[in-house]
């Protein structure tokens, strides 16, 4: 019999992209999601949720199946049609991943992710994902970040999210699902809009993480790379091997673990004994959080394992190194220093960061699950779901190593271990002496 964390383990992400599980039921009109004047400057065409409807905001479908008219392909074809650049359905193309491979048939351009120098606001973005159909959206804006990369601002019809970010840069886009890889972007060539070309620098710089902080009973647990603790139980301080990178409180608020970067654990107060690293664990362990059969832990290609879990394979279409784990009711949340989010089980995809000037470092989930929180290293926080943006780091301030959850809101760490607590009673709060960085 499999645990419930096995399960969650096996049940993954199921984003229904291409096409849905049941029939939905007929509607005189399918949903508005999106109306047209709302996107591409006013010119785009409505975005429709799943209907065996035939119409949407006046506008009859183009293409699609009987079960849902408004799949992911079904608005380039209409918004294509409607702007000329096209005639009517994409030829030979079935599903979503078609459209990267039957460009030249289609008689279009495109550019392998990895290779693209330019890119045209209602350019289609064609995304991949082993074993599914794959999704397109359709390029809506592009505006430049602080650190020369791009923001590729995107509009897809048969999905959670409407519009969706991703980073451009150094030739290559990021998936907005950490699960799905970008195929590349198809240009039509009547697509006479404003090139953007460039896409800033080439990759994320790696992050060098120490143990960070987590709310511990009605207190704060403060830990350094070297395993100093702040905070915590009284207790010998551990021969670590390699250096603390995380912390996870147990569910009693009792106890906790101490994670190395080589794969160490070490339990306090009521944390249970740990497993061994699993032999196919590549990279260095990263992040852990409690979970109901134990704790859950990642590596930085973004394996997970714990007790009673066997290892997971790293998720696809990932950009940078995984830097955190959270769990929330059933299921959990990855979290990559592209500012990726990869959620697993029950856990809901709310976005992604795009416009961080500096790699994102950690993330917390709201009380509810229906949110999260992450921080990019110059300690700016972004928001999202029914997460609420509470500040960000002031300017001068030490780079930002953590963020944590509380009751009121939400506490930076920075790698000094001043702790700024946002929120009802916000204040700083400094650590003794210490060796090492959180």
């Amino acid at each position: 019999m499999s645990t419930p964390l096995q399960q969650i383990i096996v049940t993954g992400l199921t984003a229904g992209l291409l096409a849905t599980a049941a029939p939905p039921g007929a509607t005189a009109a399918a949903p508005l999601r999106l109306a047209g004047a709302k996107w591409f400057a006013g010119g785009g065409v409505p975005i429709c949720g799943s209907s065996t409807a035939t119409s949407c905001a006046g506008q009859k479908h183009v293409g699609g199946v009987s079960y849902n008219w408004w799949q992911c392909v079904e608005l380039p074809q209409r918004f294509y049609l409607r702007r000329g650049w096209h005639s009517g359905i994409f030829s030979g193309v079935a599903i979503a991943s078609q459209i990267f491979t039957r460009a030249a048939a289609l008689g279009m351009e495109r550019q392998a992710n990895g290779s693209i120098t330019s890119i045209v606001p209602g350019d289609m973005v064609v995304m991949n994902r082993s074993g599914a159909a794959g999704h397109v959206v359709v390029v809506e804006r592009i505006t430049v970040n602080k650190d020369g990369t791009r923001n590729v601002v995107t509009i897809g019809q048969n999905s959670q999210v409407v519009r969706n970010p991703m980073r451009w840069h150094g030739g290559r886009l990021d998936s907005f699902w950490a699960s799905y890889s970008v195929a590349g972007v198809v240009h039509a060539k009547k697509n006479m809009g404003i090139l953007s070309t460039g896409g800033g620098p080439a990759d994320y710089p790696a992050l060098v993480n120490g143990g960070g902080g987590r709310p511990f009973g009605t207190g704060f647990l403060s830990v350094t790379s070297t395993g100093q603790v702040f905070g915590g139980l009284p207790g010998a301080a551990p021969a670590v091997s390699g250096r603390v990178t995380d912390a996870a409180v147990t569910p009693s608020g009792a106890g906790y673990w101490l994670l190395s970067s080589s794969g160490q654990i070490f339990p306090y107060g009521d944390a249970a004994p740990p497993v061994a690293r699993p032999a196919t664990a590549t990279g260095e362990l990263v992040a852990i959080d409690a979970a109901p059969n134990g704790y859950l832990v990642t590596t930085s290609t973004g394996q997970v394992y714990g007790p009673g879990v066997w290892i997971t394979a790293s998720p696809e279409g990932y950009s940078g190194d995984f830097v955190d784990i959270e769990v929330t009711t059933g299921g959990y949340w990855l979290l990559t220093s592209a500012g990726q989010v990869h959620p697993f089980g029950a856990a809901k995809w709310y976005g992604n960061a795009t416009t961080f000037d500096r790699a994102i470092v950690a993330m917390a989930g709201t009380a509810s699950g229906k949110g999260y929180v992450m921080v990019d290293v110059a300690g700016k926080v972004f928001a999202f779901g029914d997460a609420e943006h509470l500040g960000d780091l002031p300017e001068g301030s030490a780079e930002a190593a953590d963020i944590a959850m509380t009751a009121t809101g939400y506490v930076v760490t920075t790698k000094t271990g001043v702790r700024h607590t946002f929120g009802p009673g916000a204040g700083v709060t400094k650590p003794g002496a210490f060796t090492g960085t959180f």
